[in-house]
């Protein structure tokens, strides 16, 4: 049985029961998929309502999507997950969006830190930003996602630390004298986690100082170092089984 595929629609329209995907969306369903009139897809509106529908007209510059059940809205208590990562080598950070899109984060924040190998400037910066943007859509689609994480521009380390802040504000140190465990066993109920993960160097003595005057709680993730990208998964698992889905 073939997958159902699903697309993000730029306009719906509730009365009528139309969805309108344009754009690369567009281009997808009807030169990459070639799926044309009747075919059943999802669509979703990016914000957390999805509906199944089939395809009721592609056009030129886009698809219309007739409506016909509604299969998710957003929920009134859900986790919010804000993840700012140091930026890591290339495809590393490639990967780690996927997955971070995948396993239900509601914010990416790629900061920029004294240790980062990967260095963003000008024209170069721009096009990477939209690479990870579709990177997230695409990644979004696959695991039907009815909403989109937003993804900040690159932005300082110190940045960040100021303007994200949740209940729960952790950064990963190896060093530090405190586990992941120790520090979510003081937090029985969680809406909104903001995690700090270092490239592949870590954190300088001074990041780790200004994270700590910022309210932010240092911890390790056990024995042992793990890759940049295997510690957001275990971190994120973690998270989402304690507070989240499960």
């Amino acid at each position: 049985m073939s997958r159902v595929p699903q697309f993000f629609a730029s306009r719906v329209w509730d009365e009528e029961g139309i969805a309108v995907v344009e754009g690369d969306e567009h281009v997808h369903l009807s030169r990459v998929l070639r799926l044309g009139v009747e075919k059943e897809v999802f669509v979703s509106d990016g914000r957390g309502r999805r509906w199944r529908g089939v395809i009721a007209e592609v056009g030129r510059g886009q698809t219309r999507i007739r409506l016909r059940s509604l299969l998710e809205e957003p929920e009134g208590r859900s986790l919010e997950i804000t993840l700012i990562q140091a930026l890591p080598k290339r495809r590393k950070m490639e990967w780690i969006l996927q997955k971070a899109t995948e396993m239900g984060v509601s914010r990416i924040v790629p900061v920029e830190s004294r240790y980062c190998v990967a260095r963003l400037r000008g024209e170069k910066r721009d096009k990477r930003y939209e690479r990870w943007k579709a990177i997230v859509k695409a990644a979004a689609k696959q695991s039907y996602r009815s909403s989109l994480p937003a993804l900040t521009e690159v932005m300082p380390l110190a940045d960040a630390l100021r303007c994200y802040r949740g209940e729960l504000n952790i950064f990963l140190a190896p060093d530090s004298e405190s586990s992941l465990r120790d520090r979510l066993a003081h937090h029985r109920e969680v809406t909104k986690v903001v995690v700090v993960i270092g490239a592949e160097g870590g954190f300088h003595p001074d990041e780790k100082r200004i994270a700590t005057e910022a309210g932010y709680l240092p911890c390790h993730l056990g024995k042992g170092v793990l890759r940049v990208e295997t510690a957001v998964v275990k971190v994120l698992s973690i998270l989402q089984y304690l507070y989240g889905e499960g």
